[in-house]
């Protein structure tokens, strides 16, 4: 499962969450994987963003107990 981090203001893209982990890509070819609490400032608009937590961690746990 994937899950897209947006800019709260101009929806680009700021991550994807993927198995507990946020992915985030640069397009000069840097990369990185960091935990949570994630926060930034948005490239094109300057708006400040954060991810306190994974989104899917509680879908994933619902997986599980079924």
């Amino acid at each position: 499962m994937k899950h897209e981090w947006r800019c709260v203001r101009c929806r680009k893209l700021l991550g994807v969450v993927e198995n507990g982990r946020l992915y985030i890509r640069f397009s000069k070819g840097y990369q990185y994987i960091v935990g949570f609490p994630a926060n930034c400032v948005c490239r094109s608009c300057n708006a400040l963003n954060e991810l306190t937590d994974d989104p899917l961690k509680q879908e994933r746990l619902d997986v599980e107990r079924q």
